[in-house]
């Protein structure tokens, strides 16, 4: 016969037992295996990510490489057709074409000189306003300032709006001064078609200027036509 402490203490090992059993079944239920395909899966997908990037870091280091790459260079003789250079390689020089360092010439004074005389004095009724804007932008800032404030003051644009000007202008003679090489004098003619009250009038003027240049600090540029120069000052006188 069993007394009731050993029929207790059987119990006891018995529930031991079977709470430890019961511990390894959950484990073994809790344990969660991935699919290989999944894996897989995420592996490719790291793989494409990878090189994605790298194909990204490529384009933008190409792009930059293009941005401040030197353009290419080819110069070609139009008269004859010639491949005067191409990227640096001298091909040779031709009768009206001839490479070397590059410098400003007496004849950018005298292009850049011309070209403003000619937005000024040749007065074209529908383009007016955009021959004076681009006579401004070859003058040096401030006295583009100062002419344009004349011009405003004096309502000269506007008086040759209302008499309706046309004015043709021919350049006879364009040169650099012997004292002073950064000034040009200009001599030509203006011939003016207006309206007085109604009646047409034909005004020829023999016009002779001067004009003080002055090197464009950003040299060769679209506001100075290319020719290195600006306007800085200039007057006229009319030659009766």
């Amino acid at each position: 016969m069993l007394n009731r402490a050993q029929i207790e203490n059987d119990n006891s090992g018995i529930a031991t037992v079977s709470s430890s059993s019961t511990t390894r079944d959950a484990r073994r239920l809790s344990t969660i295996y991935r699919d290989p395909q999944d894996v897989r899966t995420v592996i490719h997908l790291a793989r494409s990510g990878i090189v994605l990037t790298l194909l990204l870091l490529i384009s933008i280091v190409g792009n930059f490489y293009q941005y401040y790459r030197r353009p290419d260079r080819i110069v070609v003789d139009k008269s004859t057709g010639r491949v005067v250079e191409i990227n640096d390689r001298d091909y040779g020089e031709t009768e009206s074409v001839q490479l070397g360092p590059e410098h400003l010439t007496d004849a950018d004074k005298k292009y850049i000189a011309s070209e403003f005389v000619r937005s000024l004095y040749q007065i074209d009724p529908a383009t007016r306003s955009k021959d004076i804007e681009r006579a401004l932008r070859m003058m040096l800032p401030d006295s583009a300032l100062k002419f344009a404030r004349y011009l405003k003051q004096d309502n000269i644009l506007d008086k040759q709006l209302q008499e309706s000007w046309q004015g043709a202008w021919t350049a006879q003679d364009i040169t650099i001064d012997s004292k002073d090489h950064y000034t040009v004098r200009v001599l030509g003619r203006q011939d003016i078609h207006r309206l007085d009250n109604g009646v047409t009038l034909d005004e020829p003027r023999q016009l002779s200027l001067s004009l003080k240049l002055i090197a464009d600090p950003k040299g060769r540029a679209d506001r100075n036509l290319r020719s290195g120069f600006l306007i800085s000052s200039f007057d006229y006188k009319e030659i009766q």
